[in-house]
């Protein structure tokens, strides 16, 4: 599983921004990603990674400003070593 790789894709196709335009330095404002869109792209998320995320995940998910501390958050959440990513 490629956690960073699924997620630029979630960004991609929810704020309809080509994923090649998405890095981890992409700030979320940027993209377009507001709480409406965090929601889609972690029950989109859910969904391809089969697995469910804690109900306060969103909460914490909202205060990071980019691509690369979401995809830090999310690590966390799913408790997934950094190194498999």
């Amino acid at each position: 599983m490629d956690l960073r790789a699924e997620l630029k894709e979630s960004i991609s196709r929810t704020c309809e921004v080509p994923v090649e335009a998405i890095h981890d330095e992409s700030t979320l404002e940027a993209l377009g990603f507001d709480s409406l869109a965090s929601a889609e792209v972690l029950t989109d998320l859910e969904i391809r990674l089969d697995r469910e995320l804690p109900v306060d995940a969103l909460r914490r998910l909202v205060k990071a400003t980019t691509v690369g501390e979401v995809t830090e958050l999310l690590q966390q959440e799913l408790r997934v070593p950094s190194s498999t990513l």
